[in-house]
């Protein structure tokens, strides 16, 4: 009777469980994942969260469309970094045109002021801008060697707007009352952009200056072949911002107002440029089509 028992002792021993908090926490592990298989189910079923059936919607609302890219570049284009160049006229030794009535006031100065106030002006508004010339220098000893700096330094940059800022003199009779704003272009230069002759950049600012600084308006020239707007490879004017041999202009010209105004003018007509010319920003950097020459 007794031995039986003893066998039935030893069977129950050889199959309990030594640590069962370890099984427990085995178990719970298991169905922890087998819930994560399950949820992650159900949300592929389901990606709107139950807030509408899934056969009602086609696309996450919540997922605005990508903005295209310019690519491919059209045929007969390139695709360059839009640069406007800015060419504060004379310099160093050449002080351009002088006043009578103030010894120390140089075209030379007063463009180069004008100047750096619109390269601040279009930096600001996220621009990029280069200067011909930064300082009070001459860029070259000789002036025709000078001037082929000037256009050529456009050209090696591939701007893609050139504006050079000058101030005018006469010494004819009547002198002190010829004052005013004159615009100089090539008519027979190519077009880099479709549809945006020279006479159309000229137009836009000519409009834009006047607006800003209220200046006269005396004329557009296109048939001068002025070597830094006949060579320059893209659309590119020559202000005559003011005539110091007026009285009323000399005023102008002097003060810091005008200079300002004038700049703030020759900056909007750059950006209003732009736009006609259809600059894009991709990839937080401005962009133009040019047409590829022959």
């Amino acid at each position: 009777m007794y031995q039986p028992q003893q066998k039935f002792r030893k069977s129950k021993y050889r199959y309990r469980v030594k640590n069962p908090y370890r099984v427990f926490a085995a178990i719970l592990v298991l169905l922890l994942v087998i819930a994560g298989v399950i949820f992650i189910i159900l949300k592929a079923n389901n990606p709107s969260n139950g807030t509408a059936p899934t056969d009602q919607l086609t696309e996450d609302p919540a997922t605005p469309e990508p903005t295209p890219t310019p690519y491919p570049v059209p045929e007969g284009k390139a695709m360059e970094p839009f640069l406007v160049v800015i060419d504060p006229g004379h310099g160093g030794r050449d002080g351009g045109t002088t006043s009578k009535d103030n010894e120390g006031l140089y075209e030379k100065d007063i463009v180069l002021d004008i100047s750096k106030r619109v390269k601040n002006i279009l930096l600001q508004r996220g621009i990029n801008v280069l200067l011909t010339r930064e300082d009070d220098i001459h860029l070259k000893e000789n002036s025709d060697e000078d001037l082929i700096a000037r256009w050529s330094f456009a050209n090696q940059h591939n701007a893609s707007l050139f504006v050079s800022v000058h101030v005018n003199a006469y010494d004819g009779k009547g002198a002190a009352g010829v004052n005013g704003m004159e615009i100089y272009y090539y008519e027979d230069k190519p077009e880099v952009y479709d549809g945006f002759t020279q006479l159309r950049f000229a137009e836009i600012m000519k409009d834009a200056v006047v607006k800003a600084s209220n200046v006269n308006f005396r004329f557009f020239e296109g048939g001068r072949q002025l070597a830094v707007v006949r060579n320059t490879k893209m659309p590119a004017v020559l202000i005559e911002t003011a005539y110091i041999t007026s009285k009323e202009d000399h005023e102008r010209l002097e003060s810091d107002e005008f200079r300002e105004k004038t700049a703030q003018g020759i900056a909007d007509g750059i950006e209003n440029a732009m736009a006609e010319i259809g600059v894009f920003e991709h990839e937080d950097e401005m962009y133009v089509f040019k047409n590829i020459g022959e």
